[in-house]
C-alpha cells in the first residue's frame, strides 16, 4: 500500500490559493483601497484551483487516485 500523493503542481497551486486567501480575510490592511477586491479574487482562485485539482485527480487511473474517489455515496451527518 502506498501513499497517496496528490498531482503536485496543482495541489501547490491550490495551497498558494489558499494560503492568500488566509492572508486577505485575517492580515489584510483595511486601509488598502484594495482590500476587498483582494478578499473576493483570492477566494475565486481557491475554488479555481480546487477545481483544477480534481480534475487532474480524474484524470488519473483508478488505482493512482485516493481511496473512495469517485463514489457518489452522501456521507451519514
Amino acid at each position: 500500500m502506498s501513499l497517496y500523493q496528490p498531482p503536485q503542481p496543482h495541489a501547490h497551486r491550490l495551497v498558494s490559493a489558499v494560503l492568500r486567501q488566509i492572508h486577505s480575510t485575517h492580515y489584510a490592511d483595511e486601509a488598502s483601497p484594495h482590500w476587498d477586491a483582494e478578499r473576493e479574487y483570492s477566494a475565486e482562485q481557491v475554488a479555481l484551483a480546487a477545481r483544477e485539482l480534481v480534475r487532474a485527480v480524474d484524470a488519473l487511473p483508478e488505482d493512482e487516485r485516493p481511496i473512495g474517489w469517485g463514489t457518489n455515496t452522501p456521507k451519514e451527518n
